[in-house]
């Protein structure tokens, strides 16, 4: 008798293996670890395989070096992730001397998982070829999760064309398997894509789905990561109140479940959305968090792109030696822990910022679009427009719509019809009165607009009215007291 194992003497091994494999489905990491108790009381060394035959013994080490891969990136464990690879390493191994086919795939993706959390994106990727090399239905659990990970790795290098390009084949096979963990990640992993795509509909859609999916699954990590994925699409489409309700809530679920580097990277995420609404002090605070939880972390992508946020941050509070001092920081974390590729995309990304920074006289305020003119107008119409009985004006003061004729600080001359997809319009939202001008696509109960190279705006039907096509222009500012004449757009 073996009285190291109280567990193994009430069941049968491979039953614990099997509740422990159900728990990390579930993101229920201390659970699984409790699980395992007189088999792996030390995480530090090697679990007790003891009288186990190859194929448990495998099964023991590959369950062990998965848990505590998940544990040391949400607890800050130091050199858990190297431990996950040991035991990895040995149960495929093992797997080897059994040719065990999909055991050995399932080895490749923790292996990948444990070299993404320490921004090692080229190895995580090659250990992700070799899992799908394996000859295996595609409709298999470990083939499905190979997916999961590619997207994540791929994420993690911006190549979200690639991400997205496969979606639509995968999403049928994996509607045919009823993970929801899978399932889920699949759709956050696509949402995130479509978002940085300026795919605003189908990115709304899949990440909404991916926290239902997670939220039937009882898997409080996911749900947290699906709000904070919500909370960066809200943002980019300048819905900062819900923006910030997500992320607090994400902030909220990381705490309960006591994933301190998730959290840490999601202050990041509060940080810029603070930093999107011009309130730079308040972001300022805030990336400061982000950094200090962070800092314990194996997860050195995260923490390199939270200085990065910190240096634009202290770009645009007029603090440019700082802020350089700041990316240089960043950059050389990337160089040394992530790859070249990852310090140079910091470096890009200073460079927008700074180009911006540049282009304005003061710090812009993001969240103002257009306006209605006031005042009786006094336009001069052509013919070809001069039939509408009702019109009127909305200024444009930002550049997005530069290409279809209407300049920064023209007059945009709006007359009230109905308007069909591709039509250039002018909505208002029904709450705080906020005028935007772009290209009209309605549908699911969501308007679209897309104005020029900047991301397109969502809004709910319910939110907004709809004023009109926007028909002509004017070149003219808003102190002119003389007829403004007005010249029709052709689109």
């Amino acid at each position: 008798m073996n009285p190291r194992r109280p567990h193994t003497r009430r069941r049968a091994h491979g039953e614990v293996l099997r509740e422990v494999f159900g728990l990390e489905r579930r993101g229920q990491f201390d659970q699984a670890l409790i699980e395992l108790r007189g088999v792996w009381d030390d995480t530090t060394g090697d679990p007790d395989v003891r009288d186990l035959d190859t194929r448990s013994t495998a099964e023991t080490f590959l369950r062990c070096g998965a848990l505590i891969g998940f544990l040391g990136h949400i607890r800050q464990i130091p050199t858990a992730q190297d431990r996950s690879k040991n035991l990895l390493t040995e149960a495929r191994r093992l797997y080897l001397e059994i040719y065990d086919l999909e055991k050995i795939a399932e080895c490749a993706n923790y292996l990948a998982l444990a070299y993404w959390r320490t921004g090692e994106s080229n190895e995580a990727m090659s250990w992700i070829e070799e899992s799908q090399s394996t000859k295996l239905p595609e409709n298999c659990n470990a083939r499905l999760h190979s997916y999961v990970i590619r997207d994540l790795v791929l994420l993690s290098q911006k190549k979200f064309v690639e991400v997205c390009s496969n979606f639509a084949a995968l999403e049928e096979v994996f509607a045919e398997q009823t993970d929801s963990f899978l399932t889920g990640s699949l759709h956050n992993n696509f949402g995130i894509a479509a978002k940085n795509l300026g795919n605003n509909v189908d990115a709304l859609l899949s990440l909404e789905k991916a926290r239902d999916l997670f939220t039937s699954s009882g898997n409080t990590l996911q749900i947290a990561l699906a709000e904070n994925n919500l909370s960066q699409l809200y943002k980019s489409l300048r819905r900062f109140d819900q923006a910030h309700a997500a992320v607090d809530r994400s902030i909220k679920l990381y705490r309960e479940i006591k994933d301190r580097t998730r959290e840490g990277f999601t202050w990041d995420t509060k940080a810029l959305i603070y930093f999107d609404q011009g309130r730079y002090a308040e972001a300022r605070d805030t990336v400061e968090t982000a950094i200090k939880l962070l800092g314990k972390s194996e997860n050195y992508a995260y923490l390199a792109e939270t200085i990065g946020t910190k240096a634009r941050i202290q770009l645009y509070t007029d603090d440019f030696a700082t802020a350089t001092l700041t990316l240089l920081e960043a950059v050389e974390l990337a160089k040394m822990r992530i790859g070249e590729g990852a310090a140079t995309d910091l470096v890009r990304e200073f460079e927008r910022s700074l180009k911006e920074r540049n282009s304005e006289d003061k710090a812009p305020d993001r969240s103002k679009r257009s306006g209605i003119a006031s005042g009786d107008l006094k336009l001069i119409l052509p013919s070809s427009i001069a039939h509408y009985d009702e019109y009127q004006g909305v200024w444009i003061n930002n550049a997005d719509l530069e290409a279809y004729g209407l300049p920064r600080g023209s007059l945009a001359v709006v007359v009230p019809c109905r308007v069909r997809r591709g039509d250039l319009i002018a909505l208002v939202e029904l709450e705080g009165d906020l005028v935007s001008c772009g290209f009209y696509d309605s549908d699911f109960g969501i308007v679209c607009l897309e104005a020029g190279s900047s991301e397109p705006q969502l809004f709910s039907e319910s939110d907004v009215k709809v004023l009109g096509k926007i028909v002509g222009v004017c070149d003219a500012t808003s102190s002119s007291e003389e007829p403004m004449k007005v010249r029709e757009l052709n689109l």
